[in-house]
């Protein structure tokens, strides 16, 4: 079974920088806060533990009353993600 997070290095700063290389102009990879998140498409979003950052490795929704799993539609209980970014698929 797949884990449902990878580890994820952010600058110490800035969470607002892209945690991949650098991708063409029309893929915007920056991070974005939890504040501006939208409700109507698929999510990279990420939590801060005590083990560090990490991204979830499928994407989610944001629905009114939490958050979600894009793939299979059920939700997820207790996900609070400090930060968003566009879903891009699985990363190579």
């Amino acid at each position: 079974m797949r884990s449902a997070i990878r580890s994820v290095r952010f600058p110490k700063n800035d969470l607002d920088q892209s945690a991949r290389p650098s991708a063409p102009d029309n893929c915007n990879m920056e991070w974005k806060p939890i504040s501006s998140v939208p409700f109507d498409r698929d999510l990279e979003v990420a939590v801060v533990n005590h083990a560090g950052t990490h991204a979830l490795v499928f994407p989610c929704r944001r629905i009114l009353d939490g958050w979600m799993n894009a793939e299979t539609k059920s939700r997820i209980a207790g996900l609070r993600p400090t930060h968003w970014r566009e879903w891009q698929g699985a990363a190579d």
